[in-house]
Parts: C-alpha cells; structure tokens; sequence
C-alpha cells in the first residue's frame, strides 16, 4: 500500500512540474481622449477626456463642412479656426449645421487619436440676418 502511495505521490510532482504555464492576459489601455468640442465663443475645438473635462491636446488636423449647397470642406490645421473658416462662417445669412469631420488629436505621449465627429449649429450675427423678412 505504501508502495502504491509513493508511485502516486511521484506521479503527481512530476505532472505537477510538467504543468502548463497559464496563458498571458493582454490588457488594452483606454485612451483618455474620447471626443471633441467646438466652443463658439473663442471659435476653436477642444479635446474632452473621458471624464467630461476640455483639455488643451493640440488638434493636428479636421474638415470644417459649412451645410450649403455645393459646399466643400475647409481644412483646419491647428485648435483655433483659421481666418478663411471664420470669414465662411460670418457670411451666413441664417442659422445652418457645421461639421468637423476626420479630427486628429495628439495624446500625452504624441501618439494621433482620431475622434468622432462633431455636428454643431452655427447662428450668424445680427447684422447679417434680413430684418425685411422678420
């Protein structure tokens, strides 16, 4: 009986020796920039974290679509909106949808991230709406 004990026991270490290493668990970091923010008041776009909060990440690269017919987009290099984007934008005479499409911004650690999206509704100066239809 001892025997058969010690046969079993011998097996056992040796099964236990020749186990397999468990398999490696691969964890994807969640980026903390999830989306932007078109703030009308100082005509750029904003990077938001995934905690609600703007951040000053630089915008490496977007397309502004003004909502007219025949519209073509406006390329935007850089947070602020260049001097050509605001005369468009300045010259319409009501209320019409913006897009920024295809933005790119650069993390932390210089890495792009593309972002979703961003649909706004722009409202013109007073000055440039038609008092004749009012």
């Amino acid at each position: 009986m001892k025997i058969i004990f010690k046969i079993a026991f011998l097996i056992f270490c040796a099964n236990n020796l020749l186990a397999q290493e468990p398999q490696t668990i691969k964890v994807k970091k969640e980026q903390n920039l999830v989306k932007a923010y078109f703030d009308n008041t100082e005509l750029k776009l904003m990077a938001i974290d995934r905690f609600g909060n703007p951040k000053e990440n630089k915008i490496t690269s977007y397309k502004l679509w003004i909502k007219e017919p025949g519209g073509k987009p406006l390329n935007g290099f850089d947070n602020k909106l260049n001097a050509g984007m605001v005369n468009e934008l300045n010259k319409q005479k009501k209320a019409t949808k913006i897009f920024f499409t295809e933005i790119s911004v650069e993390d932390d650690n210089g890495h792009i991230i593309k972002l979703p999206d961003v649909i706004e509704v722009w409202f013109p100066n007073c000055k440039n709406c038609d008092l004749k239809k009012r």
